[in-house]
């Protein structure tokens, strides 16, 4: 093989590889939400690695959600942890006084209650996003995702490392 031929050979196999390894990451979608908006966002756990399940995801939310629904499945119990505000923010309905800290999700550790190696999973939640956010604003959900070898992957980094955390940015309404 040319030499020049081999450069087009690694050159395609990594650009093939950078797509794969970015879909292996835990995400939140949509990528783009409305500031204020009650919109439907979806945690896609895929599971990236070849000999281990994931059994447990959880997601942490950052500041402004003051509550979240989720979308039930049989074979997953969810666990809703909610943090007290350092002030009350005012309510259609009276003071609020703590947010959604994280949403976690844990499976049965058989049938659909695991992610297999090359599945995913989508857990869907329903809230109204953070208000009065200008446009470009990202929010980040840190995401643990937890094996049933006693592994987890921490989904908490910056945008630009093997393990960056999801966010969805804010986009004008």
């Amino acid at each position: 093989m040319s030499t020049r031929n081999a450069i087009a050979a690694v050159t395609a196999v990594a650009a093939l590889a950078v797509p794969a390894a970015a879909q292996a990451h835990v995400t939140v979608n949509p990528r783009t939400v409305t500031s204020g908006s009650y919109s439907v966002l979806a945690v896609r756990v895929p599971n990236h690695e070849a000999k281990r399940s994931t059994v447990k995801v959880k997601v942490t939310f950052p500041a402004g959600f003051y509550s979240a629904f989720y979308e039930p499945n049989a074979s997953w119990k969810v666990k809703i942890a909610m943090r007290k505000l350092a002030t009350p923010v005012q309510g259609e309905d009276g003071p609020i006084t703590e947010e959604v800290g994280s949403m976690t999700w844990t499976g049965s550790g058989k049938g659909l209650g695991l992610v297999r190696p090359h599945q995913f999973r989508e857990f869907r939640v329903s809230s109204q996003i953070p208000t009065g956010l200008a446009a470009g604003t990202k929010l980040t959900f840190p995401a643990i995702q937890y094996f049933n070898n006693g592994t987890r992957t921490n989904w908490t980094g910056l945008p630009d490392t093997d393990t960056p955390a999801p966010q969805v940015t804010i986009v004008a309404g």
